[in-house]
């Protein structure tokens, strides 16, 4: 959650336009954000004659992605500090001007959670080819891809972990690499129990 200082008229003119298409002012600010990251253009001096501004005297609260926030406080710190929040006030200021098809950005925008990428970690996992080629089918027909998958599977493994243990073992005997040093493994503990006194 941020807060923005607008003018009076400058708030009310954002408010009527989130009731005019029956949303938020939440959502059309990631509107303007997503619009405004995509082709910032010249920037600069409207930030600063945004920083100057004295009739600013209503705040407007707003949600905006993570992602959006850091890429916003990133362009506008190249100029100085305490400058975000009159980007903010520039991207708004153009959606004001500019409202464009808001309808269709409604839609296709404003419901994401984050319009960037997250930055994983990496890790290589194996897969024999019948598990890929499945993952890449079921990628495929809910339009997401294998590495997506991968993490809801991890999250689900940590959030019920209850066979995992049973499950990895299942998936190390697979492995020709390991299933003959393994089996050796097994015989020898099955070996001491049966030979250990009583």
């Amino acid at each position: 959650m941020l807060k923005i200082k607008l003018e009076p008229d400058t708030a009310q003119e954002f408010a009527a336009l989130a009731a005019a298409y029956d949303t938020t002012v939440s959502a059309l600010m990631t509107i303007a954000l997503h619009r405004f990251l995509e082709a910032p253009g010249r920037y600069k001096h409207p930030m600063l004659r945004e920083a100057e501004r004295t009739s600013l005297s209503d705040w407007v609260d707003v949600m905006v992605n993570p992602s959006s926030k850091q890429q916003i406080w990133r362009l506008a710190g190249r100029y100085g500090d305490k400058l975000n929040t009159s980007l903010l006030r520039v991207a708004l200021r153009r959606l004001l001007e500019v409202p464009g098809d808001l309808a269709g950005d409604l839609e296709t925008i404003a419901p994401l959670r984050d319009l960037r990428p997250e930055i994983y970690a990496r890790a290589n996992v194996h897969f024999d080819e019948p598990l890929r080629d499945k993952l890449d089918g079921l990628a495929a027909r809910v339009g997401s891809d294998r590495a997506e998958l991968m993490r809801h599977a991890a999250r689900r493994v940590l959030e019920e972990p209850g066979k995992i243990e049973q499950a990895v073992n299942n998936e190390v005997f697979r492995s020709e690499k390991n299933r003959k040093h393994l089996m050796a493994r097994h015989a020898c503990r099955q070996a001491r129990r049966h030979t250990q006194p009583d």
